[in-house]
């Protein structure tokens, strides 16, 4: 079966797909060279199903082999919305991005980014990632946690869901395997939270709070270090949050060779694109060093959107 989702004019799954290579994980999957997102998606109603999405000129096609109920389709209707980012208006960002050289990319790719589909799978995920030496993340813990935790597609048993947190708790010995007992420990405790208190977390996160103080009870509740904050962050969707972890001034001492970049050094600059300044750093082109030097000291000394050191 198949169905309809309405979506802007500005809209292009294709442009999203493309745009998150680097933040696709399993349960994931894309083919035709981003045309179509693939994701196995286990329901409330206990049945697990290989939701493909795709654009045709009505909107945005979802489709399954699987004949779902009225409330299972309204559930995965939510959660593509979810996924895609379809209640997010980036148009005032792309705007003020485009003029911006290291910003280029939102031309041709705009400034949507895939995230999963729950805030408990955001969670999970920001607590498993690692980051490599060039500031890209590392799924492979969360693969690992899918491929043996997650429910099996019955079609295709090689293929698997999210694992649930009942799921999570019911196999502690499976999550040791795969992840170590450290890890694994940490896991059973954010499972443990999302099992039991569920509508206090979503009231947590929806708080009239800074980025900054939201930042800071996340890392609290859940025992995350200061990357895994900074890409929960970008999951939710808040962009007034800018990284200052070790991440992100790596990056920065990359990008301004010969120079020490400090945490309000780069809050600062980023700042210039408030309240998208989170979103303008994540989307920013690091691959093209500046000249080396001293780094700007003030707001004032920095040009919009022209990094000097």
């Amino acid at each position: 079966m198949h169905w309809l989702l309405s979506v802007p004019d500005t809209f292009s799954l294709r442009e999203v797909v493309r745009r998150s290579g680097w933040l696709l994980y399993p349960p994931f999957r894309s083919q035709a060279v981003g045309d179509r997102l693939l994701r196995v998606e286990h329901l409330a109603e206990h049945t697990t199903v290989d939701l493909a999405i795709y654009q045709a000129p009505a909107g945005l096609v979802i489709q399954t082999e699987a004949h779902l109920s009225g409330a299972e389709v309204e559930e995965a209707s939510h959660k593509a919305w979810h996924m895609l980012r379809l209640d997010e208006n980036v148009q005032p960002f792309l705007r003020s991005a485009r003029p911006h050289e290291a910003l280029r990319s939102v031309r041709r790719m705009g400034a949507r980014l895939l995230r999963g589909a729950s805030l408990y799978e955001h969670v999970i995920v920001s607590a498993l990632v690692a980051w490599d030496s060039q500031g890209m993340p590392d799924f492979a813990h969360v693969a690992g946690l899918v491929d043996r935790l997650g429910v099996p597609l019955e079609r295709n048993p090689t293929l698997h869901s999210f694992p649930t947190p009942d799921r999570l708790l019911a196999n502690a010995g499976d999550l040791d395997d795969v992840l170590g007992s450290d890890a694994a420990a940490h896991i059973d405790r954010i499972a443990h939270a999302f099992q039991g208190h569920h509508p206090r977390i979503r009231l947590l996160v929806r708080q009239p709070v800074t980025g900054a103080e939201l930042a800071e009870r996340l890392a609290a509740e859940f025992g995350l270090d200061a990357p895994a904050v900074g890409l929960l962050m970008l999951y939710l969707g808040r962009y007034d949050y800018i990284p200052t972890d070790e991440v992100a001034l790596r990056r920065a001492a990359a990008y301004w060779p010969g120079a020490t970049p400090l945490a309000q050094e780069l809050v600062t600059f980023f700042e210039q694109w408030h309240p998208w300044g989170g979103l303008a750093y994540w989307l920013w082109d690091w691959s093209q060093p500046q000249a080396a030097g001293e780094p700007a000291k003030s707001a004032s000394s920095i040009p919009a959107g022209t990094p000097t050191s």
